[in-house]
């Protein structure tokens, strides 16, 4: 083995193992927070009318706590995305 593959394994030995930023006791309260605020935001955005700027707004959280919710859901079965 090379001189350069040797250093590449030490320093891999070395560095700490990944841990997520989120414990995954956590992800099944996440998922469904974000997905029911989802579907209630949505909702809430389908009775709104002349209010564009609310609209944007309403529905620009919604979509954020569906994604979200979708990859802690996806977290949750074991598909890492």
């Amino acid at each position: 083995m090379s001189t350069q593959y040797q250093a590449l394994l030490a320093e891999h030995a070395s560095l700490a193992s990944f841990t997520p930023w989120v414990s995954r006791s956590a992800l099944p309260a996440l998922a469904t927070q974000c997905l029911v605020a989802a579907f209630v935001l949505t909702f809430y955005f389908s009775t709104l009318r002349d209010q564009l700027a609310k609209e944007v707004g309403v529905a620009a959280l919604a979509s954020v706590a569906g994604g979200f919710g979708l990859v802690f859901a996806f977290c949750l079965v074991g598909a890492n995305v």
